[in-house]
This record gives structure tokens, sequence and C-alpha cells, in this order.
């Protein structure tokens, strides 16, 4: 338990000023004193300290140099202590060399008792501010871990539910004969799929945050990968009166992935061309050589996204609308889950403007190494 006052250390070999400090300082502090900065040190390292009082002209080890060692132990322990040192020194180029050290502030003997006791009394309020700062935010750190945990919790337990109620409602749309009741069914499966679909995106994003999602990598054919994705996307193109359409790679389409993940990225990025194109539009998938990689490019004709806020749409909770103060057409999930499986990967998420208007997402992917197996046969043959 911290002391209930202050602890002020005051590091000077000569007795008299150790006394006209004990002098000012009493009563209001805890003073403790050093003959040394090597004592000086010994003592920080035994009892909690508030403030250094550090004399420059000491003997072995002067001030400067004990100052740098007070702040090196401060830092190693992620605190703030304040360093004053006093000196009879007045020139710059000692005030320098105080700086450099890492001082706080100079007093100069002979010390004046009014400036003494203010600069002590300025001091102590910042490493108090300081200490509360950290205070507070371990405080933030404990309530955002226990929010994160509170989510994963609802997330694991609401998804089997769910499915259970998809499964329920996908299996009474095939014996309803009322049209239009089918369709009402047909709408709730979908909807209930959305929402399945959040659900995985709020738990991918907490995996990968906290580390625990591990990648389950694969020689995969990213226009493979990319085609699987559009097939589970084409239910949603086709209520929104958008049509897709994919051009096959010419190059060499093969990644070292995560096919879960990267089959969730993409659909994200489809599903999010589909719900910013007009009806009628169409959205244009391809898989494209770059250099050392694969970039699978989704290409939709919207309103475009403005310069300023591209670089807002792939972090957390992040959205066009959320930027311009408009109401929300999106969780902001959805794209920072793009981000972070392109980053595990070795890659990286990017949007940019389409010719002609629209926007361009794409997610960038190292390639793949050839087989031993078949790098040696293409060796052989001179391929």
């Amino acid at each position: 338990m911290e002391p209930e006052q202050p602890v002020v250390l005051l590091i000077d070999d000569d007795a008299r000023n150790r006394a006209l400090v004990r002098e000012c300082l009493r009563g209001r502090y805890v003073l403790l004193e050093a003959e040394s900065t090597r004592q000086g040190l010994a003592l920080i390292e035994a009892q909690p300290v508030d403030l250094v009082l550090l004399d420059v002209m000491m003997p072995e080890i002067n001030g400067y140099e004990g100052c740098r060692q007070l702040k090196a132990w401060a830092k190693a322990r992620g605190e703030y202590l304040p360093v004053l040192l006093v000196t009879s020194m007045s020139g710059q180029e000692d005030r320098n060399h105080g700086l450099q050290a890492g001082a706080d502030d100079f007093l100069a003997k002979p010390v004046n008792r009014h400036e003494l006791s203010l600069r002590v009394q300025t001091f102590l309020k910042l490493r108090h501010q300081e200490r509360l700062l950290h205070f507070q935010i371990d405080a933030l750190k404990s309530a955002d871990a226990l929010k994160d945990d509170l989510v994963s919790l609802l997330v694991h337990d609401l998804r089997n539910p769910l499915s259970g109620i998809t499964g329920i409602l996908d299996a009474m749309s095939g014996n309803v004969a009322d049209a239009d009741l089918r369709e009402d069914l047909r709408l709730a499966v979908d909807a209930s799929g959305k929402l399945r679909e959040i659900l995985e995106d709020i738990l991918h994003v907490r995996r990968f945050e906290s580390g625990a999602l591990e990648l389950e990598r694969q020689r995969l054919d990213a226009d493979l990968v990319l085609r699987d994705a559009i097939s589970s996307v084409t239910g949603a193109a086709r209520a929104c009166d958008v049509r897709l359409t994919c051009a096959r790679s010419s190059g060499d389409p093969w990644i070292q992935a995560d096919p879960k993940l990267v089959r969730r990225a993409l659909e994200n990025l489809l599903s999010n061309a589909i719900k910013y194109s007009p009806r009628g539009g169409v959205v244009t998938a391809s898989v494209a050589d770059a250099a050392e990689g694969v970039e699978i490019q989704i290409g939709d004709r919207g309103a475009g996204v403005p310069e300023r806020f591209k670089n807002q749409l792939f972090k957390k909770f992040g959205s066009v609308e959320a930027a311009r103060g408009e109401a929300r057409r999106g969780f902001g999930l959805g794209l920072h889950l793009v981000d972070l499986v392109a980053t595990a990967h070795g890659g990286r998420a990017m949007v940019r403007d389409r010719e002609g208007g629209g926007t361009v997402f794409g997610i960038f992917l190292p390639r793949a190494v050839a087989p031993p197996v078949v790098a040696a046969w293409q060796s052989a043959v001179g391929a």
C-alpha cells in the first residue's frame, strides 16, 4: 500500500544542503536521504518513490549519469519518475546535459525555498496524474476484456439455436403449398442465414484479435475459391437484381491459405459490392497476377468511396456512412475481417476507384510455392 504522503528522495553528499531541503519539505512529504547516487538507487529498489531531487556534483556517479540510471529504472517498470537536478552550474550547456540525461527540471543553488516547494508540488501532481491515468487504462483494459468474453459467450451460445431455427424454417418451406407463405419462409431462411454470418464474423474477429485463431493453410486454386464464394452469394445478388460475373485468371492462381477464412473474406467483399450496387448493376470478380502473389478483385458500379474515407473502411466498425454521420448500412465488421484475414496470410486488403465509376475492392495473397515433385519435373523438362 502506498504511503499517505508522497515520498521524495533527496540525493546529495552535502549535509548542509540536505538539512535545508529537509527543513523546507518537513511535514508535507516523506523524505528519504542518500549521500550518493548508488545509495539512492538502492533506496528506490526498496521503497516506492514519487520524486527525486538529485545534486549534479556528486562523487563516483555524477548527477547526469545518476539521472540516466534513475530514468532507465523507471522506464523498465513503466513508471514516470520526476527527477529535478539541483546544480550551481547555470550555463546553457550544463542544462543541455541535464535534459539529455532525462531531467524534468532544474533548481539552481543556492536553492530558493519557495521555488523548491512549488517545483516539488507541481511535479508530484504530474506523478499523481500519471498514476491515475495508468489506473484508468488498466480499468478500461479489464472492462474491454470482459466485454470481449461476453460477446464470445453470446455468439457461441446463439449459433446452435440459430442453426436449429434455420433448419426448421427450411424444412417447412418445402412442405408449404401456399406461394406467399413459401416466399415468407424463404425470406426468413435468408434472414437467419445473414444473422449467422454476422455471428461468425464477430467470432472470427474476436479470435483474430486475441491471437487464438490458427490458420489451416492449404494449397488452393484462387479461381475455385472465388467461384465457391460467388455461389454462396448468388441468392443475395438475385434478390437485389445484381448480376455477378467472374473472369478466370490467365496466370498462376495458386495460393497457400486457409480455405474457410479466404472464402469468408471474399463473401464479405462480394456482399459489400452487391449491397452498394444499383439495381440492374453488375459486380465483377477476377483473379489477377501480382508481384509475388495473387490479387482477387471485386468491382462494383456503386457511388464510389470518397478518398478521405478510404482509410476508414477496413477499421473495426468503420463505414462510409458512419464517417459521414449517416445511418449505417452494415455493422462495420465485414471489411475489418477481410483486412484481418489478408494480414494473417502476409497479404493486404485494398480499395481503389474503378475506371468509369464505382469501386474495386481487393485482397492480395502471397503465391503458393510449387510442390517439390512438380518443381523437379518442371526443371527436368526445362519448363
